[in-house]
Parts: C-alpha cells; sequence; structure tokens
C-alpha cells in the first residue's frame, strides 16, 4: 500500500501501525516525524534495547530479517531502522557493498534481495516494526529516470508493506505544518511570515523547522515570529560572522553559535570536519573539567597527554569555559556530535540539516526562557 506521509504519520499517532514501512523520497522532515512517531508510540514496549539501526552498505539483507524474526529477549517489542535500503532495489543479492557474504556459490543463480524481503513479509514477526529508507530518489522531480525510478520502487514494494511517500506538501498544507511547528515551541507566526518562508524556502519543510527553531532560539523574548524577524535574523546573523563556531558555542550564547553557523555554512565546509571540531572541543573541555585545572601550564600538559593540543594563547579561555558548562551538559554534547556523524554517514540528502540540527541541539540548553514560558533551562549547570 502506498501512504501520503501525512496520511501514515496520522495512522501511527492512532497505534495503527505496520509490520514495515517503506520511506521513499528525500523529505528529512517526514522522515524525522515519522521515525519519531513510532518511538514514541512504541516506547513503552522498546525500552533501551528494543531499537536497532541497520545500514545496507555495511549490513547484509540477512542479517536484518534475522534479527526482524527474531523476538528481543529485552523488550516486548523492537523497531529497526535500516538506513539506504535502496539496495533491495538492485536485481540481485551481492550488487552493493556489505552483501558479499551473501553471494552464491559459483555456478548457483541467486534469487532477487526483493524476494528475499517479500518473503519476510508474507509472515512477519508481530513483535517487530521494520522501517527501510529509500531516500535516493526525489518525488517531487520532472526527470523522466526519476520517475521511472520511483515507479518501478512503486511497482516493486506497493504489494509487500506500507510504502510511504516522502514528499514536499503542497502550499496550503506547508502552511499549515509551519503553524504546528511555531505552535510546538510556544510561540505563533503571522501568516505574511509563514507564507514568506514557505514560499521563499520552496516548501522544504526540513529547512522550515531549522529557520523557526533560529528564529525561537535568537529571540526568546518573543511570542509571535512576524515577517520582519526573518529578514532581521538573516541580514544580523550574516552581518556578525566574527567568532569561529567552537569559540561561539563556549560562549554559551545561542545567538552567536548561530551566526557562527552561518559563517560556516557560507565558507562552504564540509559538515564532518566541523562536527569533529566540535567534538574535540568538547573533549577538551571535559579533560580540563575532570581534572579541575587551575593553570595554563597544568592544562597544556594534560591535553597534550591527551593528544588533544590547543594553542597556549587559548587555554585561558578553555579553562573557563569547562568551570562555566556541566559535565552533563558536555557528554549530552559527546552524544549529539556522535548522532549527527552516524546521521552523516548514511548518506542524507543534506547535509546542512544535519549539521544545524545538531548545533540548535548543542544549544538549546543555554538558551534563556521564552516569553512564551518554555520549559528551556537557561542554566549552563542543569543536567543531561
Amino acid at each position: 500500500m502506498r501512504l501520503p506521509a501525512a496520511r501514515a504519520l496520522q495512522s501511527i499517532q492512532a497505534g495503527k501501525l505496520s509490520s514495515g514501512y517503506l520511506l521513499l523520497g528525500k523529505d528529512i522532515y517526514w522522515r524525522d516525524r515519522i521515525c519519531r512517531a513510532l518511538r514514541e508510540v512504541l516506547g513503552p514496549e522498546l525500552g533501551e534495547m528494543g531499537i536497532a539501526e541497520f545500514d545496507l552498505r555495511q549490513d547484509s539483507l540477512s542479517k536484518v530479517l534475522e534479527r526482524a524474526q527474531e523476538r528481543n529477549l529485552l523488550a516486548p517489542r523492537q523497531l529497526l531502522i535500516v538506513r539506504n535500503a535502496q539496495g533491495l532495489a538492485s536485481s540481485r543479492r551481492g550488487e552493493t557493498r556489505g552483501e558479499t557474504e551473501d553471494r552464491p556459490a559459483r555456478g548457483k543463480t541467486a534469487p532477487k534481495r526483493s524476494d528475499e524481503f517479500a518473503d519476510y513479509f508474507r509472515d512477519p514477526n508481530p513483535y517487530s516494526t521494520l522501517v527501510l529508507e529509500m531516500m535516493d530518489v526525489d518525488l517531487d522531480s520532472d526527470e523522466w529516470r526519476e520517475r521511472e525510478k520511483v515507479k518501478s520502487r512503486l511497482e516493486a514494494f506497493g504489494g509487500v508493506c506500507d510504502v510511504v511517500l516522502l514528499a514536499a506538501p503542497s502550499f496550503d498544507e506547508a502552511l499549515q505544518l509551519v503553524r504546528e511547528e511555531a505552535q510546538a515551541r510556544g510561540r505563533t507566526i503571522s501568516p505574511e511570515a509563514a507564507e514568506q518562508l514557505v514560499a521563499g524556502l520552496d516548501r522544504n519543510m526540513g529547512y522550515i523547522r531549522m529557520e523557526i527553531e533560529k528564529l525561537c532560539l535568537y529571540s526568546p523574548e518573543k511570542d509571535r515570529i512576524e515577517a520582519e524577524d526573518w529578514k532581521l535574523w538573516s541580514s544580523e546573523a550574516v552581518g556578525n560572522v566574527d567568532l569561529p563556531l567552537t569559540e561561539a558555542i563556549g560562549s554559551g550564547n545561542p545567538k552567536k553559535a548561530l551566526e557562527a553557523l552561518v559563517g560556516v555554512e557560507q565558507s562552504g565546509k564540509y559538515a564532518p570536519l566541523v562536527i569533529l571540531e566540535i567534538a574535540r572541543y568538547l573533549r577538551q573541555l571535559i579533560l580540563l573539567r575532570e581534572n579541575r585545572v587551575r593553570d595554563p601550564r597544568q592544562a597544556a600538559n594534560i591535553l597534550w597527554g591527551a593528544k588533544l593540543p590547543a594553542p597556549q594563547s587559548s587555554l585561558p579561555h578553555l579553562m573557563q569555559q569547562a568551570r562555566n558548562f556541566s559535565g552533563g551538559i558536555l557528554l549530552r554534547g559527546l552524544r549529539l556530535a556522535y548522532e549527527a556523524e552516524v546521521a552523516l554517514r548514511s548518506s542524507p540528502p543534506d547535509d546542512r540539516i544535519i549539521l544545524e540540527r545538531f548545533v540548535l541541539e548543542l544549544m538549546k540548553p543555554l538558551a534563556p526562557p521564552t516569553a512564551a514560558g518554555s520549559s528551556t533551562p537557561g542554566r549552563r549547570g542543569g543536567a543531561v
């Protein structure tokens, strides 16, 4: 069965779950919402051990299906998320990386991988929910090759499991989603601002959601987003790029971090390297905090011994920042960096959204309380 993303999301939120979902398309916004809804609906039954992630570039299809068929002894139900599942559309096994162990003996014909996939869904494990991502096709493209690729995927998998179409919403649907995203953050948004966001970002809800998040962090005192706010944020951010991103994060000021992020995006810097630099910076702060460093010489020796050296001139700032942040916030930052790196390695349609989401999540505990009275903590010493 093929389903629009909005309809699939409604069914999941109502508790009507399928044994398997194939997410087809490049829209990260719908992908994230559907996966989050599944985690929320299955949350009490999943526990900590009920979620597993695979990547068909490294993991074989047999390994995934064996895990799906097994009963998880540590959780009543299990949610299996499979990245880069476009390998299932190949004509034979072993055509993609990670499948060499499934090659048949010489002289024997290998069955189609899609047949093996279909065999599982003839009698699926009722305690497993399988989510496969095929984000290499653009459902909104007019290019005939893309259309043929989409058509072949729908024909191959439409009768096997629920195929969720990750396409951009219509203009009116996007306006409604913008209002919902603002409301979820305790804000309202003017019709003019919503229309500007939808038109300016071509209904790309992944980008639009990030812009709303930035506006809320940049102007936490406002409870309504106006059309002028987006223009003002864009012009101010572009004009105030004067700090490296790590220093801006260390300042604990969300505005400075957002402005520095604009500078990174303008420079075209490779996103995984940006994540690596921030993770290295967080490890430096953790080391200095754990060792309760009091002078630059001691700091230099500790960082050098850990193979994380820093320029002598930056050591006083690092020491001060290590004292400003709690260990919980620093460890949370490392976890977010790991998750962002994994997401970038999974061939996402857009690296920019992953990087922006990482920085925004990193800065949330440092943001001051909003005008709407949200529960976002403003203290730097908050727990994870």
